[in-house]
């Protein structure tokens, strides 16, 4: 029938994508930790993210950001957790949304474009951002063209977070051509940059926007430790979900 193919989202999706909502609410609300920046609750770490990208995946766009608007809404009013703030559901909304478009409008999975590339630049510009957090929060300082180092704790936990990183953006190289002539049923490349794009345009820079009006304090006060976190949040994410792959079908 005509009107079946013109209805954006079918019943299974739909029941589907609720189930992700439930999912992530569960995996916010409960199985995830707030570390403070500049004193105040202002990143969350867990896998609650991952339901949500995985529904705009495998469902487009409106499913996506579905999931993450209900994940959101619901998982507020069952668990409070601060006072309720717009922005942060319009984030969680967006989860779902990039990968969607991505994945069923831009149909990335089918393009021949290598995006390691571009997932070294942008990891290139996360290992910068490590080395501009060292300086700002002064472990490590310049006197006399010396560089000198004020805090060696601190150092040990950048260098393995500038390992993590390196090791990310070679890693997919390396996979790629030892799985040349194979065929994925999803390319990690295109997965690195979904989730690198969708991680850095709404945790990155939405969030730390929404946390600086919520709080009052400058943008740049929570950005430092976000960018930390990042480092390894991202790889972890995306090999969740290229885990996941090998029980779905991301290429339709």
């Amino acid at each position: 029938m005509e009107l079946r193919k013109k209805r954006l989202m079918s019943t299974s999706s739909l029941v589907k994508a609720a189930l992700l909502a439930a999912i992530s609410i569960v995996l916010t609300r409960v199985f995830s930790i707030m570390v403070p920046l500049g004193g105040l609750p202002a990143l969350r770490v867990g896998f609650g993210n991952i339901p949500i990208i995985l529904s705009g995946m495998l469902f487009g766009p409106l499913a996506g950001g579905i999931t993450g608007l209900i994940s959101d809404l619901l998982g507020y009013i069952m668990s409070p957790q601060g006072a309720y703030f717009p922005g942060f559901t319009l984030s969680s909304t967006l989860l779902g949304i990039i990968p969607g478009v991505l994945y069923k409008t831009l149909k990335i999975q089918k393009q021949r474009f290598n995006y390691n590339y571009v997932n070294a630049m942008m990891v290139l510009s996360l290992a910068v951002g490590i080395i501009w957090v060292l300086f700002r929060s002064e472990v490590v300082g310049v006197n006399n063209g010396h560089l000198i180092l004020n805090d060696t704790a601190s150092i040990y936990l950048f260098a393995g977070i500038s390992g993590v990183a390196l090791l990310f953006g070679i890693m997919p190289f390396w996979i790629s051509k030892h799985m040349k002539g194979a065929i994925p049923k999803i390319g990690l490349d295109k997965l690195t940059f979904t989730v690198t794009l969708t991680y850095v345009l709404v945790s990155l820079l939405m969030n730390t926007y929404w946390l600086s009006i919520m709080f009052g304090k400058g943008f740049m006060i929570f950005l430092p430790g976000r960018v930390v976190a990042a480092i390894p949040t991202i790889p972890i994410y995306t090999f969740i979900l290229y885990t996941l792959s090998r029980f779905v079908d991301f290429r339709e």
